[in-house]
């Protein structure tokens, strides 16, 4: 069974409705999301390590950001069921490409499952994956859980890429707890959220996030920020949640890294300016670290070449974050 449909994306739920119940994880679902045929295999492969799964999905939703023909390809490269579970897979479309944020907001809202979690395309889930993404979830107070995303490197990674930078390239970074903890937000496409609240929330805000152009992120961020002050809920962080993620080449070069960096930082100044004091408690605390990080692998022989990646990745970063503080500062015309 396939499905192709083109919703509008659901206004975001003001704060002072009445927020759903939640309780215990009874039902969770996978949702991959994808944009682009020469993907093909590797969404073969994510969907692949599904049907690995120690806790069986209950549902399994491929969500195209891309027109119905991209989808028919989709179909014809999956199984239409996982061997050994025997899950069906469905497969759906957007119509066109409006970025991963709309993606996975309408593939939630395709999905019937208590909890839905996200996987990355371009990534492989570990066979533990989605029983240690379910455990903080039996936590009423929890909204939705990430976990540990570890690079799957095509190709050499450059001596200048620094472990606090590997979110440049969507993998855990030094820096992030190393045990289960409280975080802000969820990680990108290894988390899990309550479904039916991230639906009444808003899902994700559809100008943020990869896709159309830009190649930063922020959503989670923003999910999880206007989630908390909704709900007075709390996201946790479960490192035994383990993904693969494909790291390519052309994620390995000085221009990708540099854009990358510019661009979070401007995402995360227009977001402060639109949050609560203290909505960038982790990156405060990120930033403070760098220096002692420049200064270890000066120390280190062999390391410099990192040591200037940390240099240069934090200066993009702060122009990203003068850039966009000008812009969110500007006055909007009026239409």
């Amino acid at each position: 069974m396939t499905d192709t449909t083109d919703p509008a994306v659901p206004a975001v739920r003001p704060a002072d409705e009445p927020t759903p119940d939640v309780g215990p994880v009874a039902s969770i679902g996978v949702l991959v999301c994808t944009h682009a045929p020469e993907r093909l295999d590797q969404v073969a492969r994510a969907v692949a390590s599904l049907d690995t799964q120690t806790r069986v999905p209950d549902e399994v939703l491929v969500m195209v950001d891309g027109t119905e023909q991209l989808a028919r390809m989709v179909r014809a490269t999956l199984p239409p069921v996982l061997p050994r579970t025997g899950l069906t897979v469905r497969v759906s479309a957007v119509g066109s490409n409006r970025g991963v944020s709309v993606a996975r907001t309408l593939g939630a809202q395709q999905m019937s499952t208590d909890v839905v979690a996200f996987l990355d395309d371009d990534a492989e889930a570990e066979p533990g994956w989605l029983a240690a993404l379910a455990v903080p979830l039996d936590d009423p107070r929890v909204i939705g859980s990430s976990g540990w995303s570890e690079p799957a490197w095509i190709g050499r990674r450059p001596a200048w890429l620094p472990d606090e930078f590997l979110w440049t390239v969507g993998c855990s970074y030094a820096g992030m707890p190393t045990e289960p903890a409280r975080v802000r937000n969820v990680y990108g496409g290894c988390a899990a959220v309550r479904r039916q609240l991230f639906l009444d929330l808003g899902g994700y805000d559809a100008d943020l996030g990869h896709g159309a152009g830009r190649s930063g992120g922020g959503e989670e961020a923003d999910f999880g920020l206007r989630a908390a002050a909704a709900t007075g809920g709390e996201f946790a962080f479960e490192p035994s949640a383990v993904i693969r993620h494909r790291v390519p080449a052309a994620r390995l070069t000085w221009r990708y890294y540099l854009e990358r960096c510019r661009s979070e930082g401007e995402l995360k100044a227009h977001m402060a300016a639109a949050s609560a004091p203290g909505s960038l408690g982790p990156e405060v605390g990120f930033a403070r670290a760098l220096p002692g990080a420049v200064v270890r692998a000066l120390l280190r022989p062999g390391h410099r070449a990192e040591a200037l990646g940390l240099v240069l990745g934090a200066l993009a970063v702060v122009t990203g974050l003068v850039t966009g503080s000008v812009q969110a500062r500007r006055p909007r015309r009026r239409a």
